[in-house]
């Protein structure tokens, strides 16, 4: 089974081909989940490349298997989920009994090293190469420093033609090599670039002082000081200390770099910049997400070149990517920005924004001892963010800054109160807010304790109440991004952040509502099983045993949920225009359900909801079938039947676009608002059918 999954990913990355941006992302995604539920085949994807005798990026199908797994597990581990842990230790297992059987080349070790540092994740040792792997006995033995050299300058010269004389792209070559370099020659080479005197590795030396590796950024701190022994360091490296400083971490590199500093002042050094930043034509940003991460892209022009700057800031950990993306056109660049308004709703800000999201980011991540990723260097440079240093913010600090804060001051208790209650509006609003929910082991824990839905949601907003803080930055951050943009929910979302730290009731915060809600979904589809994508009728394929009498009723015992409710909702679900996917209905089923029943249950309440999906399908169809299925009720079961569709008419609105309604679509809108009292049954069935008879046509 493990292994067709493999095989069907593979297929399914053949049949995309190059398509980076669609289906062959999607299928990446999917596998990476995948793997998270299923850490062992993680360890089988590592064998099958293991069992290639002279790997190489051709095998790049399988190679980008391995690399969705590892990015995973990265969010996962940084999202609080041991799952991504467990992944990461299955795969650095196989790793290490592949070693242990000598199936490990160097090139495996190679591929493995750039996976690992691709997806800034620190390697395991095993990838460690010794200095017999790379260097022959005998060339060891006739070997000086001088021939040592000039193997390094050779490697060297290969790498920048490779890298077209790009400092940036160099580093990039160098550092996902290192995990599988020995580590005595991992230093050499950093000290050999940073001790040459052309300005490529000058400004390299740059770049591994934020290296995520304390003993990278201590060597070519160390290096960079043998320079300024020899009077060697230019003036504009210089002028870059001074703020790279700010950015390391409180270490022995850093030490090193004041030192420099200070030195540099008594020779009376001069600190100079010589490059002209590029011009910005438009910023993007989008609001962070459940995350906190968030997107920021930069259209950038010098003459006739354009760049786009890319940025992700993760809240709590910093500056998480940076990096230049060279444009062909104007329509190369316009479409990068297009896509990331149409993919992450992202809105138009200022530099001066991004330059303050950066500075709060940057002391997010030194908070936790991380430095910024190199590529911010290079994006700082061509943007002008000239002396960019971190800035500590607190949430209160951040909320006291914005212009929405005052102006949401100055309105009484009641209007104030409106802003929070219309936040319940945001969600068709923008679009990232459906990834509004806590996803980490410690939420999944607290439901997974309770033992009815009751007390799972009662846990669940106990849990919350301990979060205030972090969904408070998120929402003043985002009302940031809106009040940059001039967009007119600015002042309600500072309202929000204000009322959390105020300490006012959760429940009366419709936006938290949704953070509840989606966190319960969340920890509903966390099932390896759980296919959201499947239809109905893909659900129900494997015919299971009929039901039997009172079945569901026995397994929906003890829930506010009753068999006519379920029914009613079915229908409701069931005859939408749009198709309303499984991951969007079944939550509001599954979640007073499962605390409920057996482990064991749980694949037959599944198929016994399928079922009865085809069934009110079918009867909806049928004017005549759909009146006697409600009318044969009690008064009380007609009552619950009518309340189930009208939650789900109403909850799934966005089903029903206003550009495919018709005037039969719209009066049964009027008479879901009437009510079951004023309803004309055979009407009603009518109406239902003709809107049945329309989905199927």
């Amino acid at each position: 089974m493990a292994k067709s999954r493999i095989d069907e990913a593979l297929a399914a990355l053949n049949a995309a081909g190059n398509d980076n941006f669609g289906t062959r992302r999607e299928v990446l995604e999917g596998l990476g989940m995948d793997l998270l539920h299923r850490p062992a085949l993680g360890g089988q994807i590592v064998a099958r490349l293991c069992a290639i005798q002279d790997p190489s990026p051709r095998d790049e199908d399988l190679l980008d298997l391995l690399g969705a797994g590892l990015a995973a597990a990265r969010i996962a581990r940084e999202n609080g989920k041991a799952r991504g842990d467990k992944l990461l230790g299955a795969v650095e297992g196989a790793i290490d009994l592949a070693r242990g059987q000598r199936r490990m080349t160097s090139a495996h070790s190679l591929l493995f090293a750039q996976l690992w540092t691709r997806n800034a994740l620190p390697a395991p040792a095993t990838l460690a190469l010794q200095v017999e792997d790379v260097v022959p006995a005998n060339e060891r033995r006739a070997s000086n420093a001088a021939e040592g050299d000039a193997l390094l300058e050779g490697l060297f010269a290969e790498l920048i033609q490779q890298a077209e004389g790009d400092p940036l792209a160099l580093h990039r070559a160098l550092t996902e090599s290192f995990p599988a370099m020995p580590p005595e020659m991992r230093d050499h080479v950093v000290a050999y670039s940073v001790g040459r005197s052309d300005p490529l590795h000058a400004d390299m030396a740059c770049y591994w002082l934020l290296d995520a590796q304390p003993q990278i950024r201590l060597r070519a701190a160390q290096s960079l000081a043998e320079r300024l022994a020899r009077a060697e360091l230019p003036g504009r490296i210089l002028a870059s200390l001074v703020v790279l400083r700010s950015w390391m971490p409180e270490d022995a590199a850093r030490a090193n770099v004041d030192s420099i500093l200070k030195e540099a002042m008594r020779e009376g050094i001069a600190a100079s910049t010589d490059q002209a930043p590029w011009t910005m034509h438009s910023i993007r940003a989008s609001l962070p997400d459940g995350g906190g991460a968030q997107s920021i892209g930069i259209a950038l022009q010098s003459g006739s070149q354009r760049k786009m700057a890319m940025l992700l800031l993760k809240q709590g950990q910093g500056v998480k990517d940076a990096y230049t993306i060279t444009c062909r056109t104007a329509r190369d660049q316009k479409s990068i920005v297009e896509r990331m308004t149409e993919e992450v709703g992202a809105l138009t800000v200022t530099a001066g924004y991004v330059r303050r999201a950066l500075s709060i980011a940057l002391a997010d991540g030194l908070a936790q001892a991380l430095p910024p990723v190199p590529g911010l260097i290079e994006v700082v440079r061509v943007c002008g963010f000239a002396g960019l240093r971190p800035e500590v913010k607190s949430t209160s600090d951040l909320i006291a800054d914005l212009a929405s804060t005052r102006a949401v001051k100055w309105l009484s208790p009641r209007q104030q109160g409106d802003l929070i209650t219309a936040s319940e509006e945001w969600w068709d609003r923008h679009e990232t807010i459906e990834s509004w929910f806590e996803d980490s082991d410690a939420a999944h824990s607290v439901l997974d304790k309770a033992r009815s839905s009751k007390s799972a949601e009662t846990a669940l907003w106990k849990w919350l109440e301990t979060r205030r803080d972090w969904w408070a930055r998120i929402l003043a951050r985002s009302a940031d991004v809106l009040e940059t943009a001039f967009h007119p929910d600015a002042t309600g979302f500072a309202a929000c952040a204000m009322a959390l730290l105020d300490g006012r009731d959760l429940k009366k915060i419709p936006a938290m509502l949704d953070v509840h809600e989606q966190t319960m979904e969340a920890w509903v589809r966390d099932d390896p099983d759980f296919d959201p994508g499947l239809t109905f009728e893909e659900l129900a394929q494997e015919a299971p045993n009929p039901e039997k009498k009172g079945e569901v009723a026995a397994l929906l015992r003890g829930t506010d949920l009753s068999v006519d409710w379920l029914d009613g909702y079915m229908t409701g679900v069931v005859i939408a225009p749009q198709m309303i996917m499984p991951d969007q209905w079944l939550p509001a089923v599954l979640e007073p359900v499962l605390p409920r029943i057996n482990p064991s249950q749980f694949q037959r309440f599944m198929d016994l909801l399928m079922m009865r999906a085809q069934t009110v399908s079918d009867v909806a169809s049928v004017p005549d079938q759909l009146v006697a299925a409600i009318s044969g009720r009690s008064k009380k079961g007609q009552a619950e039947w009518w309340s189930g569709f009208s939650k789900a008419m109403g909850k799934f609105r966005s089903a029903w676009p206003k550009k495919g309604m018709t005037k039969e679509d719209r009066r049964l809108f009027e008479v879901v608002s009437a009510g079951l009292a004023s309803t004309d049954l055979a009407n009603f069935a009518a109406l239902v059918a003709l809107r049945q008879e329309r989905n199927l046509g």
